[in-house]
């Protein structure tokens, strides 16, 4: 037998000890080491004691920024017109104690469809609120209250406007200010745009005249530069288109007149227009007397030449339009017919020809 040297003759290893060889090698690198898992509780330690203060504060912030506070000694009431920009909308909002943040509520506007979506009229907010529900609110036509609906039509005159505003608010006349407030609408004369309105029950003569004024002046500003340009005041354009309001139906024939009417002015011709005589007597054209005709008043354009004093009514944008945008032309009378249509003639035999055949 061979002899057998412990030297020489050493038994190679198992493929089961090479495997628990490397695995008592390999497992110990795998191990988290003792410095990594306290540099990384460390880490969570700082990032929880900066962070939760931070999320705090933020929520604290939030909640006095959204969140109504106070009270109201009454409900207010906070008007808005179709020409209000969106930041003097937030502004007064604010101002008036309903919401904390102005900017916040530009936010949720923009948000609810911008600007465009708000809806004009009285908003009525009796405690504070939160900047969500006014933003919904005032795109969604929530007044606060069941709104009382008027309607203007366009060439209504101021007289008018206070008989329908006694028929919905019969308790004003009990008011102490209802006289003042009465000839506030009468001095208005022409500058209260016709429109329908919403107003809150308790509104008085003073909040639906500053409505109608308002949108007046928001309609009109579009035309500053054409008015300015045209050579005429802003009284004559509205006191001409006044006229044309309650002599014409259609927004053509409007601008037919207008140059027509113009050019008597221009040429020294008194206009001669019914509807002046009627301001100051109700009586239709078809009722005027030559007693009448010969009334000694400033409204008389047959004894007086150019404009009168003022509007005889409240026009609307195609009268306006009408008078700042005339349709050339060369006729010299007109009358509208008991039919609606305006008659034109270059002759005063045609005018008078037309008057028998189209007025009774």
């Amino acid at each position: 037998m061979p002899d057998q040297n412990p030297e020489t003759n050493t038994k190679a290893p198992s493929s089961s000890t090479l495997e628990s060889t490397s695995l008592k090698n390999v497992l110990p690198a795998l191990e988290t080491p003792t410095h990594v898992v306290s540099h990384g509780f460390f880490i969570s330690r700082i990032l929880k004691i900066t962070l939760i203060p931070i999320i705090l504060i933020i929520l604290v912030l939030g909640y006095l920024v959204i969140a109504p506070f106070g009270s109201f000694s009454k409900p207010l009431m906070i008007e808005i017109t179709s020409g209000d920009s969106l930041r003097t909308i937030s502004t007064e909002i604010k101002n008036a104690g309903v919401i904390r943040s102005a900017d916040l509520l530009r936010l949720m506007i923009s948000i609810e469809g911008g600007q465009n979506h708000i809806k004009a009229g009285v908003y009525e907010f009796d405690k504070p609120a939160n900047v969500f529900s006014v933003a919904y609110r005032l795109s969604h036509q929530d007044y606060g209250h069941t709104p009382m609906k008027l309607t203007f039509p366009e060439g209504i005159n101021s007289k008018d406007i206070l008989n329908i505003i006694d028929s919905k608010f019969p308790d004003l006349k009990n008011s102490a200010s209802y006289a003042p407030d009465r000839q506030s609408v009468l001095s208005k004369e022409g500058y209260l745009f016709p429109d329908t309105y919403f107003f809150p029950p308790n509104a008085d003569i003073k909040v639906i005249v500053n409505r109608m004024s308002a949108e007046f002046k928001t309609k009109i500003q579009k035309y500053a530069s054409v008015i300015s340009a045209s050579g005429y005041t802003e009284a004559e354009i509205i006191t001409m288109a006044s006229i044309l309001e309650e002599e014409v139906k259609t927004a053509e024939d409007k601008k037919m007149v207008a140059d027509l009417l113009w050019r008597r002015i221009k040429n020294g011709m008194p206009l001669q227009v019914d509807s002046t005589l009627g301001y100051i007597n109700g009586k239709k054209s078809a009722d005027l007397t030559m007693e009448d005709l010969a009334t000694d008043s400033l409204y008389n354009t047959y004894k007086n030449k150019g404009l009168p004093p003022g509007p005889i009514s409240n026009p609307g944008l195609d009268s306006i339009e009408a008078t700042l945008y005339p349709t050339p032309n060369d006729y010299t009378f007109f009358l509208t017919g008991d039919d609606g249509k305006t008659y034109f003639s270059k002759t005063y035999a045609e005018h008078l020809k037309f008057k028998r055949l189209y007025i009774r």
